[in-house]
């Protein structure tokens, strides 16, 4: 647990991009925070936290059956079409995965709004075969199709934003070289500058959800 906290809170602070095999990569913030004092702190007693907690079981369900199937053990149309695009993500080298993934779905996957009174988290296999979904469902989706192509399950993180104009958001966070953020508002990874005004309020990982004070 000390260890997932500790690769958790490496968003309060600048991350710099290392100097590995010949490559110099630029010092950036992921995104803008309240304060380098910023402490997280692990809660299941929100909705927000209740919900991840829920989506975190159906997500395990949803990834085991798509499992199986690659392993021959169904034949199901669904989960072809799924198979059909992890097998597309791993075409292309480890690092270049996340980028591939923010721009496919940018394109073949419309942003829709949930009804007030209803936000639901679609399973990323919904998602995929509506073509539809809000931030919650492209940030499932882009989260199962990298674990699905080789990331780790503390390679990612969820970000719960607050925009500059008080809304509700959330981003996909991704670890590598240079920390990218995956967001359905830009086409392409983002860094601080496409993000000026935002602030994390939460970020929930598969260890748990964690608020910042």
């Amino acid at each position: 647990m000390a260890a997932e906290l500790k690769r958790a809170a490496h968003i309060v602070n600048h991350v710099t991009a290392a100097k590995t095999a010949g490559r110099t990569g630029d010092a950036f913030q992921t995104v803008a925070l309240t304060g380098p004092t910023s402490k997280l702190t692990r809660r299941s007693d929100t909705v927000l936290a209740r919900r991840w907690a829920m989506a975190r079981a159906r997500l395990a369900v949803e990834a085991d059956w798509l499992s199986s199937c690659e392993r021959g053990a169904c034949r199901d149309p669904r989960a072809a079409t799924w198979l059909k695009t992890v097998s597309l993500i791993r075409s292309v080298p480890h690092l270049e995965r996340p980028a591939l993934v923010q721009k496919l779905f940018s394109r073949s996957i419309r942003y829709e709004r949930d009804p007030s009174f209803d936000d639901h988290w679609a399973t990323p296999l919904a998602t995929l075969l509506r073509g539809a979904g809000d931030c919650e469902d492209h940030v499932l989706l882009k989260r199962a199709v990298l674990m699905a192509a080789g990331y780790g399950d503390t390679d990612t993180r969820l970000l719960i934003l607050r925009t500059a104009s008080g809304a509700g958001h959330m981003a996909l966070e991704v670890d590598g070289p240079q920390t990218l953020v995956l967001d359905n508002r830009y086409r392409y990874p983002t860094n601080t500058r496409s993000m000026t005004g935002d602030r994390v309020a939460a970020i929930a990982t598969g260890q748990g959800y964690f608020t910042l004070n």
